[in-house]
């Protein structure tokens, strides 16, 4: 096949570059027109997961929960006349810019007027349209920070900072184009950094579009900086411009290829997809170098030039397939993560890789037979005596010290494992950014002064209209966010109790003294206040009762902010409130579950108590067995006990049923902290599990290639060894287990087992021509592939590396594990496996393995090089 292969592209170089050619030009196009950012942060669980099925009922209730932009000062001369007009010049800015729907500081806080005449509040802000001056700042600072509703939420008196809160249409945010408004909205803040010190940026509108645009300013960096550092190496290994030049080009088409395929899927640009651009350039790399160091070979042997371009497609192309196959399934696994976001890199890495394999088997010859042979500058690379001595050393080891080899390979082990039991998972929505990261410096500042910056959200459900203003629903929720005050870890929660306790204290003068929940006396006096409020304002906003009750759906909402703790904290916490929440909104659950099972058993004295204790139950009781029929419900209200006269019928259990959970509140933790937890949860669960399937469709394909389970596990050893250091590694460092981090595994397997399988692939053909003198065979083997596998090893090395520059800690985890890893692969490939084979060399050997399913690396004969008709 691969003799087929070598003739058509040696016999068709200028359409296969034509086509090339065209294909880069679709691509160019479709990265131009199609490429989008993806400031969607945070969120990576499946749709159909429990906790995503949550939020987007919560966002279809109330919508985006993440839609508020945040600025912070800390002024304590803030009421000094030209300070406060100019915190308001900025928010009337703002709030003429496109796409800001709102604009919330001190400097338009509103109030409620009680119209006594019209019994009904009138709506004003409490700064008014007023020119300052000393006196009357002092009075309006006494007035607003007086106020208990908005302490905590729009300033924090005791430290003196104060906010304002900014929101933005959600389609503004979520179109990568219009998105740049908040960076205007921010460059507008900065014009005031002069009169008020610092602005501070937080809230997820700034996380999502700052952290976007570096994402896209990185990605182009890192091209870059991949480009220039395999540029360098390769001309330190090769000595020639001219190969510099070919490489180059070959992963610069594959940059091009892989905007192209993101923009042609429909795919965004994620933090993740960023990464497989540069990608393309570091994996690619290597490819280019076993192809042209197998070229010099040839030349050196026999010094003809389109026969040693003919057997490097042969003898090299089919192992390059290979470990660009496993290279391309180390990634591919990530589809089975059910995650949009890792499915769609899986899909975009693993085409890529394949169509990297395509590019390198067909540019490289075709450029190479437009080119002069090498001179011999160009092949002393083949005798380096540094690398010739590196190369003896590892022989030597392999053939005398194999006792002290497997030695220090124990060690190493059990020294990782120890630092592998230290490991720990976390991660949290600013995990990735570095210390001192100005991002992070706000997100602070702001959790430090108002106790959380991560969108904490309860939903819950009153059942009923009726139950809404009820003392003892209200009083709940008032329990509620006590609960949440003391856990120290939540902003001051809000909700319709905070709207109650708003609105009594303005019936009552703006006292904040009456800032507490209303008796049902006080009531029925003032319930037609809030019936005319609702009337007049709820449709416009102007109160922001529409953000926290949903009538429709008779659900009502607990807002907050939380400390950005890590996932796993996030999620002991919240089975701590589950239970501590169900607690406080049904603390008759047990007792009515118990009455219930008793019921079933046919206990009729469990009936008896609920209808003495629980009278609402069994209104509800009648109700539901009733039907509808309205001169039976009639009945049941007038005399409760004929109830009783349809215990023994199938409907009494059910119906039963029915009205004891008509009692309880349901509710549901949701919000982008907790879906972010739950999110990284579910990655790390299911990249182990993808780890393993790499593993298993990995060892899979060597065995089909092989035929020999043997030496599949043989050779897996050397892969393993380099997971186990690394994670290891992250254990002593304190380096924890988190999706980015996760990734590292997966991605080094792949490309880890490229180097065994060339010498695998090498040293069977060495055991077919030498009749099986094993160790003459593992010597040769390890000469002829151990150049190459040094050199794409120290590429990889260096190439990885260059992510450990990046603003993300994630993504520098990634480089510096991965570069780790990869190294440590390489010095088991060249020194571990040769001892294995040369150590187990009766066991490993059997006929399969001389004749495996796939003939490659032996089609010796070579094309007749008059039938290429070739100039």
């Amino acid at each position: 096949m691969w003799q087929f292969i070598a003739q058509r592209i040696l016999r068709n170089r200028f359409g296969i570059i034509a086509v090339i050619v065209a294909l880069t030009g679709v691509f160019l196009y479709f990265a131009a027109t199609n490429l989008k950012l993806d400031n969607k942060y945070g969120n990576m669980l499946p749709k159909d997961s429990p906790a995503q099925r949550d939020y987007l009922k919560f966002k279809s209730l109330f919508g985006e929960d993440g839609g508020t932009l945040v600025f912070a000062i800390q002024d304590g001369d803030l009421y000094q006349p030209e300070k406060i007009e100019l915190w308001r010049e900025l928010g009337q800015r703002i709030d003429s810019v496109p796409g800001v729907t709102n604009v919330v500081s001190e400097a338009n806080l509103i109030r409620l007027v009680n119209d006594t005449t019209n019994k009904k509040f009138t709506v004003e802000t409490i700064m008014g349209d007023h020119d300052f001056n000393e006196a009357l700042g002092q009075e309006l600072e006494n007035t607003i920070r007086q106020n208990p509703l908005y302490e905590g939420v729009i300033f924090n008196d005791e430290a003196k900072v104060s906010l304002m809160l900014i929101s933005v249409d959600e389609e503004y945010l979520s179109d990568p184009k219009k998105a740049k408004v908040v960076l205007q909205i921010e460059e507008i803040a900065l014009e005031y950094e002069k009169h008020f010190g610092r602005i501070r940026f937080a809230g997820l509108p700034h996380i999502r579009v700052v952290i976007a645009k570096r994402i896209m300013d990185e990605m182009y960096i890192f091209i870059g900086l991949a480009i220039l550092v395999t540029s360098i190496l390769i001309f330190l290994f090769f000595r020639s411009l001219r190969i510099v030049v070919i490489c180059t080009t070959v992963v610069f088409i594959a940059v091009i290829w892989s905007l192209g395929t993101i923009g042609m899927f429909g795919f965004n640009l994620s933090i993740l997809m960023a990464l497989i651009p540069p990608l393309m350039i570091v994996i690619g790399i290597p490819n280019c170098i076993f192809l042209m160091t197998k070229f010099h070979q040839e030349v050196v042997e026999h010094g003809n030039k389109m026969k040693a371009i003919q057997r490097i497609i042969v003898k090299i192309g089919n192992a390059t397939f290979l470990t660009n196959l496993t290279t391309a399934l180390g990634f591919s696994t990530f589809i089975f993560t059910n995650s949009d976001k890792l499915i769609q890199f899986g899909i975009i890495a693993s085409i890529n890789i394949m169509a990297l394999f395509i590019l390198s088997i067909t540019i490289i010859p075709i450029l190479v037979s437009w080119n002069k042979l090498p001179k011999a500058r160009h092949l002393k690379h083949l005798q380096n005596k540094y690398t010739s001595i590196l190369l003896d050393k590892f022989i030597r080891l392999s053939t005398h010290k194999r006792p002290l080899v497997y030695t220090v390979t124990a060690i190493l082990i059990a020294v990782s494992l120890v630092g592998l039991s230290k490991v720990e998972a976390t991660g949290n929505l600013t995990g990735d950014l570095p210390e001192g990261d100005a991002i992070l410096e706000d997100v602070n500042f702001i959790s430090e002064h108002f106790g959380g910056a991560i969108p904490f959200e309860i939903m819950v459900e009153y059942k009923e209209p009726g139950r809404l203003l009820s003392k003892n629903t209200l009083t709940r929720l008032e329990q509620v966010q006590e609960l949440l005050d003391e856990k120290g870890m939540f902003s001051k929660s809000l909700s319709i109790v905070d709207m109650m306790k708003f609105i009594n204290m303005s019936f009552y003068g703006n006292s904040p003294q009456r800032y507490k929940l209303m008796t049902n006396q006080d009531l029925r006096f003032i319930k037609p206040y809030i019936d005319k409020f609702r009337d007049e304002y709820e449709s416009e906003g102007v109160f922001g009762l529409k953000e926290l009750l949903d009538t429709n759906a008779m659900v009502l909402r607990i807002r907050s902010q939380m400390l950005d703790l890590g996932s796993y904290e996030i999620a002991d916490l919240g089975k701590e409130l589950n239970t501590e929440i169900d607690a406080i909104l049904n603390p008759d659950k047990a007792k009515l579950e118990d009455l219930y099972d008793n019921l079933e058993e046919g206990d009729f004295k469990a009936y008896q108590v609920i209808a003495m204790e629980h009278k609402n139950v069994i209104s509800k009781l009648g109700k539901e067995l009733a039907q509808g029929d309205e001169a039976l419900m009639f009945q049941f209200d007038e005399n409760p006990s004929l109830i009783e006269s349809y215990k023994d019928k199938p409907a009494f259990l059910p119906a039963m049923r029915k009205a004891i959970d008509n009692q309880y509140y349901n509710f549901t933790l949701t919000g982008t902290s907790v879906v972010a937890a739950e999110g990284t949860q579910y990655l790390v669960k299911n990249l182990l599990t993808s780890l393993f399937i790499a593993i298993m469709i990995i060892s899979i394909l060597m065995a089909i290639l092989f035929r020999s389970w043997r030496m599949v596990v043989a050779s897996l050893i050397p892969n393993f060894i380099p997971l186990i250091v690394t994670a290891g590694v992250m254990g002593f460092f304190h380096i924890p287990i988190k999706p980015s981090t996760i990734l590292v595994f997966s991605i080094a397997f792949g490309i880890s087992v490229d180097d065994t399988i060339h010498f695998l692939a090498k040293y069977r053909m060495e055991l077919k021509t030498r009749a099986w003198a094993q160790g003459a065979c593992v010597i040769n083997a390890l000469k002829e592939t151990g150049l190459s596998m040094f050199y794409t090893s120290i590429i990889l090395f260096c190439g990885f590396n260059m992510f450990s520059l990046s603003q993300f800690g994630g993504t520098q985890a990634l480089g510096m594990l991965v570069s780790l890893t990869l190294i440590v692969a390489m010095v088991t490939n060249l020194v571990l496996l040769p001892s294995i084979l040369l150590s187990l060399q009766r066991w490993l050997n059997t006929k399969s393995f001389q004749e495996p399913y796939f003939q490659f690396l032996e089609e010796d004969e070579d094309i007749e090089l008059d039938d290429l008709k070739i100039e």
